[in-house]
């Protein structure tokens, strides 16, 4: 008797038909990934506002700020206050106990 193959989930039929992952995607997925690791070490010394951040890290402070913008969204990040002109930054509580 023959096996019969199980049905392919939609996520498989989307990975069959678009192909792997370009490198230009991956190269600016695993930057990303290495901005927002940075980010989260230094905001475990406690609020810190974008230039901070920048100064801190080396990165550029557009580059920072979009980087907080999605991780205020998934909740790697929220705002804590002002610090003259510049909102500053911090881990949320679950993040500082990593």
């Amino acid at each position: 008797m023959s096996e019969q193959k199980a049905a392919a989930t939609p996520l498989e039929i989307f990975k069959q038909r678009q192909g792997p992952a370009s490198d230009e995607l991956l190269s600016r997925v695993k930057a990303g990934n290495k901005r927002k690791a940075a980010i989260k070490k230094t905001l475990k010394d406690g609020p810190m506002t974008v230039p901070q951040i920048a100064e801190a890290t080396g990165f550029e402070p557009r580059d920072v700020l979009w980087s907080l913008t999605a991780m205020r969204k998934y909740g790697s990040a929220v705002e804590a206050g002002t610090d003259g002109d510049y909102p500053t930054y911090e881990l949320p509580e679950k993040e500082v106990k990593r």
